[in-house]
């Protein structure tokens, strides 16, 4: 595990860099300060400080405390927000009264009983004392069974700070080091909901200048243990209660029947979802004599004495009031993957596209932008009703399936694929393809697993096979992770699958595990599917066999550039680096050979410009040149191939050539709105200007190690490196 301290410290060495180019801010000022307070100077360049600083902090645990509280506020602009609680909610006068301001809070009780409101409203009453903000994470999300993916959530979280995707790390240990960057820097408020182990508290407790609020149904031993005086909720003091009652029970008085309303708020043992179940069936008894009493009657003559009663007997009458098909279609969602559907997604699910009108004027979901959920207890009651669910969730896999390989051939219709693909596939909405799969990418991923757990292998391999048009184009390799291993259990289970399609997914799973720095498992995925295509091209055509092998020698030298790259980051010698990058060589050489053999034009697009890359990193650029002069490019790869011609000639020391191929690259990425790649032109940039000389270049690798510091980026240290190189080379 990365070290809190060590990442504190290296933090603060990054604000005094930085504020020694002109990015400074009251807070970097702070830091400064504090630093030259206990070592004298912080012109000792950015590594060499950090260690001093590292020492000192181990050694004065007092100004550690004072470090720690003045970098917690480095990048409070860079604030989040969550959902408020709701004012007229009244809940715990006392406790909100004196809200806690530090460490972990936990509130615990049963569902319904307003824990998140709560912390909600918690946050609300000291949100001014946290510069950065507040998250509100849903840990029940992130678990499968007794699994629980912390990587996930620290991904959220980051995002949640205004992190863009791109930039998030795929592998564990760059993301920790980024999660614990990002967070050190910032002081927040953090919502936990539905904790059920002290190891989901434990990613935020080391934050100690944050401030922890926690649900949980269960008090269980191990989180009394975190917070032995955790705040126990048995229902809502009674004025929070009756108004809440009235909040949701429309044209009714409650005031013309007080006594009975207390009847009423002591039977639902004042828990807000029992009071929010009951307020809707007054609701819809407006203009009786007396709606509160004769409620209790009727409670009274069925037999309903407590709070469970109550709540079964509100969602029997709701249920009641809907058509049939609402109730069959409230019953088949219910089960939808995931939890969260669309309107278009519950259409195809229940066959029926105004259901869901009706549901949603019964108040039985709630909405999260364009996506919808039941209610936690309609959810509950209908997952009990007669439904045909089979058949449910074919329409709406068939829907998702035929959606994903549309988008995916109007991406590109001549990308080598394995899976079989439908009649269907021509892209017929109005939004973007590629828009379409990344609003739609956790549905995927539930639909691969439970097509493969279903025994749907061939619909699970569509569309983990559509999903790579979205991974080729915006990243999400890391849920690729988990899509690509469905997809290799379900070619496994399938007895129709041909070879290739196990080649293939073992690819694309090994490509996704080494870009995750997987690299023993990427290696053993790797290995199985070249013993696949070593063999005859069964079930397939010989040139598509072909393509695979040309395709398997790519993702071998990318595994060995990779794992070079690692060996750079983590400063190894260069013997073991050079060996990487010669394997990578030798790879690439054979991937460019058999695209050419083949004369397959998409490949050699693509492979000679990676051979070239890796020739660059080898200290070969003459060469690097030689072979991007037998290639052609088009379109954002054509941009790709500027930049590693810009390289190879600044390595050549040909500076007008490597200005002209920059200025190319970087009006081609503007031109076509990439991002992908622009950390990689403005470095290119700034070592450029450095080779020619321009004093501009300690600006820029400034404000590069600026901008990568704000976001916790890994090139952050490179830059620092390159900001020092720069300054000394200025001194006289």
């Amino acid at each position: 595990m990365v070290d809190l301290l060590q990442v504190v410290v290296d933090e603060a060495a990054k604000a005094a860099a930085t504020s020694a180019v002109g990015a400074v801010s009251t807070a970097s000022r702070n830091v400064v300060s504090l630093l030259k307070e206990r070592l004298g100077t912080t012109k000792s360049g950015k590594d060499a400080l950090s260690r001093r600083a590292l020492a000192a902090a181990r050694a004065d645990k007092e100004w550690a405390d004072r470090l720690i509280e003045a970098v917690s506020v480095l990048h409070e602009e860079n604030a989040s927000t969550a959902t408020a609680g709701i004012e007229n909610f009244r809940n715990h006068l006392a406790l909100l009264a004196d809200p806690p301001r530090t460490g972990l809070k936990l509130i615990v009780g049963a569902a319904g009983s307003g824990k998140t409101e709560l912390a909600r409203q918690l946050a609300d009453r000291v949100q001014e004392d946290f510069p950065s903000g507040r998250v509100e994470v849903p840990l029940a999300r992130y678990r499968d069974g007794d699994e629980f993916d912390a990587a996930a959530v620290k991904r959220y979280v980051l995002r949640e700070f205004g992190i863009p995707h791109g930039e998030i790390p795929v592998d564990d240990e760059q993301l920790d080091r980024q999660f614990l960057a990002v967070l050190v820097t910032r002081s927040f408020v953090v919502i936990l909901d539905d904790v059920e182990l002290a190891a989901e508290l434990a990613l935020f407790a080391r934050f100690r200048t944050s401030l922890v609020l926690a649900t949980a149904s269960v008090y269980s031993r191990e989180l009394k243990a975190c917070d032995p005086a955790a705040i126990e909720l048995r229902g809502l003091d009674v004025e929070g209660a009756r108004e809440l009652l009235a909040d949701f029970c429309g044209q009714v008085r409650l005031v013309d029947e007080p006594v009975e309303t207390g009847r009423l708020i002591d039977l639902c043992d004042r828990m807000p979802l029992a009071l929010r179940e009951v307020g809707l069936t007054l609701a819809g008894r407006a203009g009786e004599a007396r709606p509160v009493a004769t409620l209790l009657d009727e409670y009274r003559d069925s037999g309903v004495v407590d709070v469970e009663g109550v709540i079964q007997d509100s969602l029997r009458r709701t249920f009641a009031r809907l058509s049939d098909a609402a109730v069959e279609a409230c019953a088949v969602l219910a089960g939808h993957p995931g939890g969260f559907f669309t309107r278009a997604t519950a259409a195809a699910m229940t066959g029926d596209a105004k259901v869901i009108e009706e549901l949603i004027a019964a108040q039985l979901t709630y909405q999260a932008g364009d996506w919808y959920s039941l209610t936690i207890l309609a959810g509950q009651y209908a997952r009990k009703l007669p439904a045909d669910r089979e058949a449910g969730f074919g329409r709406l896999l068939a829907y998702v399936r035929d959606t994903a390989v549309a988008a995916d051939f109007r991406e590109n219709p001549q990308r080598l694929r394995t899976y079989v693909v439908p009649a269907k596939r021509d892209w017929e909405l109005r939004v973007d393809h590629i828009d379409w799969l990344e609003w739609h990418r956790s549905l995927i991923g539930e639909l691969v697993k439970l097509a493969c757990l279903r025994r749907r292998y061939k619909e699970s391999l569509q569309l983990a096979g559509a999903f790579e048009a979205l991974v080729n184009k915006r990243g999400y390799w890391r849920e690729f992770v988990d899509i690509s291993d469905w997809a290799v259990k379900a070619v496994e289970a399938d007895e129709d699958a041909k070879p290739a399609q196990l080649a293939r997914a073992l690819m694309m799973r090994g490509k996704a595990r080494y870009l995750a720095r997987w690299f023993p498992a990427a290696l053993e995925d790797l290995d199985r599917a070249a013993k696949i295509l070593s063999g005859p091209a069964a079930g397939f055509a010989e040139s598509r066999w072909r393509k695979l092998q040309a395709s398997l020698a790519e993702f071998r030298g990318r595994f060995h550039e990779e794992r070079a790259d690692l060996l750079v980051l983590r400063n190894a010698g260069e013997a073991e680096i050079k060996r990487e990058l010669a394997e990578a060589e030798r790879h690439l050489r054979w991937a460019c050979a058999l695209s050419t053999e083949l004369a397959d034009g998409p490949a050699l697009a693509i492979h000679p410009r990676m051979l070239a890359n890796v020739l660059v990193k080898l200290g070969e650029p003459a060469e690097a040149i030689a072979v991007l002069g037998t290639m052609a490019a088009a379109g954002r790869n054509q941009a790709r191939v500027e930049m590693v011609y810009a390289n190879a000639f600044l390595a050549l020391g040909d500076l007008a050539e490597a200005r002209a191929r920059f200025g190319s690259a970087w009006n081609q990425m503007a031109a076509q709105r990439a991002t992908q790649y622009v950390w990689e032109l403005r470095e290119l940039q700034a070592r450029l200007m450095t080779a020619e000389g321009d004093p501009g270049a300690i600006d820029v690798w400034g404000r590069l190690a600026y901008d990568a510091t704000q976001l916790g980026h890994p090139r952050a240290d490179r830059y620092f490196s390159a900001l020092e190189s720069s300054s000394s080379d200025r001194r006289p």
